[in-house]
């Protein structure tokens, strides 16, 4: 599991304020056509959710937890609109051949980015899809290969049993909860993206450790190799400058409680 470079990866989004406008003719600011978006997708939902489909998401930060060569780092995506974001995303993957690693990432996160992909001519990298041989198993598309590790899907016994979520799974193995934001990420990224980028770089890390705690169970890192990409992780929050990774890196410290 740590042969190659592992890349744990988070997406947030934003409802599509450009397909408000031209698929359902809203009008004013950003702002006020995203609330519109909310308020329609609210109704029609019987409030389950605020968010739209797949396709009418705007991803708006791509942020990555990486291991690599015995070291993990944590980093935003750069880009300046959502092609240049998902350009740079697709240059790293062709860059360090990685294995993928998320939270729902089959269920949301690789789908959104097919659908914004396409919209914007963005190519993947060559092979990304290769299904050669069993289509279940090849590429990162291949549900029960290890190319992507989708941690929610693989936890849940491929949805034998009820899908958790990556907030519970975090309370379960005493790691930092999920926190940083206090309202919905489309509200805090309208006034400032400071908090959602943060946010979406704690998920990564998250899912990063969650994905060592189950490769330590399942036999894939012996207790060293564990120990020593947790304490990777460590050093990589410590260097996170934002005021709001002080508590998270000091939980981390002392974390997980069997290794002590």
């Amino acid at each position: 599991m740590i042969e190659k470079a592992v890349v744990a990866f988070d997406i947030e989004t934003i409802p599509d304020p450009e397909i408000g406008r031209r698929v359902y003719g809203l009008s004013g600011t950003d702002a006020e056509v995203i609330t519109n978006m909310v308020h329609a997708r609210r109704a029609d939902t019987g409030g389950s959710t605020d968010y739209p489909q797949s396709p009418f998401h705007k991803i708006v930060c791509v942020c990555a937890t990486i291991a690599r060569h015995g070291r993990v780092e944590i980093r935003r995506i750069p880009g300046d609109d959502e092609r240049s974001i998902l350009e740079a995303f697709y240059a790293l993957v062709r860059e360090i051949a990685p294995r993928l690693v998320t939270w729902n990432g089959g269920g949301f996160d690789l789908p959104v980015m097919r659908y914004r992909a396409m919209k914007h001519g963005v190519r993947a990298p060559e092979g990304f899809y290769d299904a050669s041989g069993d289509a279940r198993l090849g590429g990162y598309l291949g549900r029960y290969g290890w190319a992507h590790v989708d941690m929610m899907d693989v936890l849940s016994g491929f949805g034998a049993s009820s899908h958790a979520g990556l907030g519970n799974v975090s309370k379960l193995l005493d790691l930092p909860g999920k926190g940083l934001l206090e309202k919905s990420v489309w509200e805090h990224w309208l006034e400032d993206e400071t908090k959602v980028v943060e946010y979406c770089k704690l998920d990564t890390v998250l899912t990063m450790a969650i994905f060592v705690a189950w490769a330590h169970h399942a036999a894939f890192l012996d207790r060293d190799q564990t120990l020593y990409l947790i304490d990777a992780i460590r050093k990589a929050t410590a260097n996170e400058p934002h005021e709001g990774w002080r508590p998270i890196e000091e939980r981390l410290r002392s974390w997980p409680a069997w290794s002590r």
